[in-house]
């Protein structure tokens, strides 16, 4: 009865990293097709797959082929066998073999008889899926062989850590933004980051106490995860910073990563302020930003000025104080310009901008409607975020 436990356990935890993975039901990538074009030259085999196994069916990532499925039920699949234990397996003659002979690729039109299947592991030997090699003929394989496949396999697994690892880095940094505002009176506030890639190099923070409300929203040059790194130390060197005056703060961040920025020879345009939440007031400083507009209740909008220099540029300089206010029933809107891309890419798409905000039912609306144009344009190749302030 443990054992049964312990397997049960085992096949739970070994879904879950199939699912994690996200490549169920996924289009073919070149990446994987790669492995599977060498894996047939090696081993002159008609097909070499990759394939993932969840609860209920085979999924073939790679190769796929147009006009057939590529799914098939798990109990005909002959790598359901194989992920059942950490070796390879070899089946000279499927027809033969008990294990296989009553699966449908033994005698439908696949009628496969040869098989070599290498479990593909994540983490703790969680089985995934397997690359396999089919023969429609009888066929031995030698260890030499077997040690080729190994080798393949390996190569596989690196591909998948490596998406195991950018996945689990975009749910860190997606719960690092701030999710609940604090109880302001008054106030509606809202924000959402989509990176181009799993990771990025945006970031918007906010928090407050009982009379003003800090935000700050970043656009570090560079995507993926050399982006999402800067990112992090902006983000951190900003808090560090809570309550100085804003164009303080930005100098500040500045002097301590200027030397990694140029390090790397990277920047970042940012926009830092502070509401008043009595009267509405806003003290801020743009550092090479640009794109933050106040919306009017009445429609018409004004676009906040940005005469400072990005972070990363210069030593002294950066960040000049501007004010402006909002009135009941006004929203502010400060953006990163991969929202731009989703209009025509420029700025005479401002207008725009500022209507989606107007008409939206308030902040949460608004960064729900970036988000959804977001999922439906194909042509966006950079981070989206958005932060949204709104004052009743």
């Amino acid at each position: 009865m443990g054992a049964e436990r312990d397997d049960d356990r085992y096949e739970k935890l070994r879904v879950e990293a199939v699912e994690r993975l996200g490549l169920i039901d996924t289009p073919s990538e070149e990446r994987f097709d790669r492995i599977t074009r060498i894996a047939r030259e090696i081993f002159a085999v008609p097909v070499a797959e990759i394939n993932f196994i969840d609860d209920h069916q085979q999924f073939t990532k790679s190769p796929q082929f147009d006009g057939h499925g590529a799914s098939i039920e798990r109990s005909n699949s002959f790598c359901e066998v194989t992920i059942q234990r950490p070796e390879l397996m070899v089946v000279p003659d499927a027809t033969i073999d008990p294990r296989f002979s009553h699966r449908k690729p033994a005698w439908d039109e696949r009628h496969i008889r040869f098989y070599a299947g290498r479990p593909l592991s994540l983490g703790d030997d969680m089985r995934v899926g397997t690359l396999c090699l089919v023969d429609t003929s009888p066929r031995e394989f030698d260890a030499e062989q077997q040690r080729l496949l190994d080798e393949r396999g390996s190569w596989v697994e690196r591909e998948l850590q490596e998406t195991a690892d950018r996945d689990r880095a975009a749910e860190v940094q997606q719960r690092l933004l701030p999710r609940d505002q604090p109880s302001w009176p008054d106030y509606d506030l809202a924000g959402v980051c989509l990176p181009a890639k799993n990771v990025g190099g945006d970031f918007y923070s906010w928090h407050g106490s009982e009379t003003g409300i800090e935000f700050t929203l970043a656009d570090v040059m560079g995507k993926g995860t050399a982006g999402a790194i800067m990112a992090a130390a902006v983000r951190t060197a900003f808090q560090a910073r809570t309550g100085d005056d804003v164009v303080s703060a930005i100098e500040r961040v500045n002097a301590q990563l200027a030397d990694d920025l140029d390090q790397i020879g990277g920047f970042a345009t940012l926009v830092h302020g502070v509401i008043d939440i009595p009267t509405g007031r806003l003290d801020y400083a743009d550092a090479g930003h640009g794109l933050t507009l106040l919306v009017r209740a009445d429609g018409s909008f004004e676009r906040l000025e940005a005469s400072g220099l990005r972070i990363g540029i210069v030593a002294v300089g950066l960040g000049t104080h501007g004010v402006a206010e909002l009135g009941a029933g006004d929203r502010l809107i400060t953006f990163t310009d991969g929202l731009l891309d989703l209009f025509d890419g420029t700025l005479d798409c401002l207008p725009e901008v500022a209507r989606l905000v107007q008409e939206a039912d308030g902040p949460q609306d608004a960064v729900a409607r970036v988000a959804s144009l977001t999922a439906s344009s194909r042509a966006v190749g950079d981070d989206v975020t958005v932060v949204v302030v709104g004052r009743r």
